[in-house]
């Protein structure tokens, strides 16, 4: 894909909208919304049509979109000894889990440590559950993400668990289905039923997921959320907050994708509209439901709860901060996530990034310009405010 840098003088915003109570201690300002500003980020040119994801996948079919999948993965593949120091490599791990469902077998995870601190009864804070993006057909949890995950541990003195969920361009030769919000829920279980133990942490829980990763983990929030029972916490005592950066939550298209086109880059509205028909279709396809969840989805098209959770019953979650920039196609997907997320009674804080496209803070050219930081630092911050809450500071 072919990038340019443009420069504009003019200052970018940044909108904060806050809750007025975001935490009992908090002193954040009750002024809603309070506005800052930074130089407008560098902004992504159009690359060719026949260069976007949809135009592969028409052209080509499965075999020719499989092939720009791989390539991605090698290219993160080749960057990883530049963006991870050897001795960092020490602190990741490998680890699978067994599935808590009956529909996959096991489930990979990657484990990201901070460096330890000797001193300290448990050596970590918490732990960090993290849902990498990639539109469901592209992405890991080590190769594309290690430099952030490991930030992440420093920031916030976490370890932090990654997960490795199917994707809809790969095919298991093991028997595994595409079953990627189960997955996640595997590493949810796995976490507060042994995470903090096997990891030495605290028991306090953070998550956190980026685009198609946001999508998946709040589907298995709400599926957790429902398997409360006697012999397990409630979903909001357990997890303290959830970061959910620029996620896909309507796949049925909402306004800014459908009306977006080819406009928009890095990704466009057509591509990502193409991305959600490719997971649907995936789901209905290998997916293992019953002939009556599948009447569902069919009559309901993509609007069904199981696969947007804009539509889901989203009471009783725990707090959570959704952003996303202005000219990113999925903004409305945050924006109303975002107001049914308050509507339904829980607390959520809404930040806006003035030209900030899709990825802002976590990949292309907006991933380390000045606004790209301070919404990646914002992320942190407020994450590690939950863990502050919790009386985990190292002060």
């Amino acid at each position: 894909m072919k990038m340019s840098s443009t420069s504009n003088n003019r200052q970018g915003r940044i909108w904060i909208h806050r809750p007025f109570e975001v935490t009992p201690s908090s002193t954040a300002t009750k002024t809603n919304p309070s506005i800052s500003c930074c130089p407008l980020p560098t902004k992504t040119l159009k690359p060719p049509l026949e260069n976007r994801i949809h135009s592969l996948y028409q052209s080509g079919g499965s075999e020719t979109l499989g092939q720009w999948c791989q390539s991605k993965q090698e290219f993160y593949k080749s960057q990883f000894s530049s963006r991870v120091a050897t001795d960092d490599s020490d602190r990741i791990q490998k680890r699978k889990l067994p599935s808590s469902s009956s529909r996959s077998r096991e489930v990979g995870v990657t484990i990201y440590l901070p460096k330890s601190k000797p001193d300290y009864t448990k050596l970590h804070h918490g732990i960090c559950l993290h849902v990498h993006g990639g539109g469901w057909i592209f992405g890991d949890s080590q190769n594309q993400v290690a430099h952030r995950c490991l930030e992440m541990t420093e920031i916030m003195n976490v370890a932090v668990v990654s997960v490795e969920y199917s994707l809809v361009s790969t095919f298991s030769d093991n028997g595994q289905i595409f079953d990627p919000v189960n997955e996640v829920g595997t590493a949810i279980d796995w976490i507060e039923n042994n995470g903090a133990d096997e990891l030495n942490t605290k028991p306090v829980y953070v998550a956190s997921g980026e685009s198609s990763g946001a999508h998946l983990l709040l589907l298995a929030m709400l599926q957790r959320r429902d398997q409360f029972d006697t012999d397990r916490r409630p979903l909001t005592s357990t997890w303290k907050c959830l970061n959910l950066v620029y996620g896909f939550y309507d796949l049925s298209g909402s306004p800014s994708v459908r009306s977006d086109g080819n406009d928009s880059s890095p990704l466009c509205g057509n591509e990502l509209l193409c991305m959600a028909d490719l997971y649907y279709e995936k789901i209905l396809q290998e997916g293992n439901q019953d002939d009556q969840f599948r009447e569902k989805i069919i009559d309901r098209d993509r609007q069904h709860p199981s696969v947007s959770p804009m539509y889901a019953n989203l009471s009783n979650l725990p707090p959570a901060l959704i952003s996303v920039g202005t000219a990113d196609p999925l903004i409305d997907d945050s924006l109303f996530l975002a107001s049914r997320y308050s509507l339904c009674g829980n607390d959520v804080e809404t930040v806006l990034y003035e030209g900030g496209e899709h990825g802002i803070g976590h990949f292309g050219l907006q991933e380390n310009d000045e606004m790209g930081r301070r919404a990646r630092e914002y992320t942190l911050q407020f994450m590690k405010r939950y863990f502050e809450e919790c009386g985990l500071t190292d002060g």
